[in-house]
């Protein structure tokens, strides 16, 4: 019975490559497992995020937020979370996503009643974003959304180890960073 195939990730597995191409070159058995270790975190972390973004979009749809995308809900989440208006240039660092993205989100929330602009009183040039009425009224939602994909994220994991996780993710996360 031949085996299925294995999906291809959306995105390029550089790891994966990397430790073909050193089996290949005659590498240290320890650096070529090593690498492998790697390339599976790597693909891991790559499928755990299209995982979160799958389950908070059927938690969306649960919860009647048929109108706004688990990435649109992010820049909302940072808004609420700033508790004061943001430049979108500030939204988009924090969301570490480029201006044009996130201007493309904060677009689509904007047409359907989720945020608002208004002009920067210190900058000119700039505006900022801030929550609406409508999204104040649905944050009860996105935190129950929050919640029920946290609580199943991290089901059957101690205090201990989830911090541990976030510790080592954080650390990759800093590794990566400009």
């Amino acid at each position: 019975m031949p085996s299925k195939p294995p999906t291809a990730p959306s995105q390029p597995t550089v790891g994966v490559a990397a430790a073909t191409v050193a089996a290949e070159a005659g590498v240290e058995p320890d650096t070529l497992e090593l690498r492998r270790v790697q390339s599976e975190a790597y693909l891991t972390f790559v499928a755990i995020g299209r995982r979160l973004e799958r389950r908070v979009a059927a938690l969306f749809d649960a919860h009647g937020l048929h109108d706004v995308t688990p990435p649109q809900a992010n820049a909302l989440m940072i808004l609420f979370a700033a508790k004061e208006p943001l430049q979108a240039r500030a939204l988009a660092e924090r969301m570490e996503l480029s201006q044009v993205t996130v201007g493309r989100f904060l677009k689509a929330l904007e047409q359907q009643g989720w945020v608002a602009r208004d002009p920067d009183p210190t900058d000119a040039r700039a505006m900022l974003v801030r929550p609406t009425a409508k999204a104040y009224r649905t944050l009860p939602s996105f935190i129950a959304v929050s919640n029920t994909m946290l609580d199943q994220a991290f089901e059957g994991f101690s205090r201990p180890e989830i911090r541990r996780i976030a510790t080592v993710a954080g650390r990759v996360r800093e590794n990566l960073s400009d």
